[in-house]
């Protein structure tokens, strides 16, 4: 029994731990409770076993727990009405210019809309425009030619 491998293991186990603490994913915490159960038993069996023990421990913690844990830790995501208005043709409420925001009806509800950036005419009241994309809490617009 070789007592220098109780260190080994440590030093193992305080890696696995720190790599893990400065990661965003999960990605060695397997290992470190390999290393860790490798040290508890390393007094009681050969070294040729530890190493069976740590890989056995480690990979059956990763293969056993990793899905549950990408679950449970997965960011949900939200999802906005914004992607389905881009692309959209409507009819403006209100009149838009350069330097005044306007109103279209989406969905039955009433926006504020701009236009890009690069647009100087104004847009009447029952143009067609189409939704170029989101600024803040205004929708980005174009005139579309009928």
């Amino acid at each position: 029994m070789e007592t220098y491998m109780i260190w080994v293991w440590l030093i193992a186990f305080v890696i696995a731990v720190i790599v893990e603490a400065l990661t965003q994913d999960l990605v060695s915490i397997w290992f470190a409770v390999g290393a860790l159960i490798t040290l508890i038993i390393s007094n009681w069996v050969p070294m040729w076993a530890e190493f069976i023990v740590f890989s056995v421990i480690s990979f059956m913690t990763l293969f056993l727990t990793r899905p549950l844990a990408k679950k449970l830790t997965q960011r949900a995501v939200r999802y906005t009405n914004v992607d389905e208005f881009v692309g959209r043709r409507v009819k403006t409420e209100k009149e838009i210019s350069k330097f005044n925001a306007g109103e279209i009806k989406v969905n039955g509800i009433i926006y504020s809309a701009v236009l890009l950036e690069n647009e100087e005419k104004t847009i009447p009241v029952g143009a067609t425009v189409e939704i170029v994309s989101l600024k803040g809490n205004k929708i980005v617009v174009k005139e579309i030619e009928e």
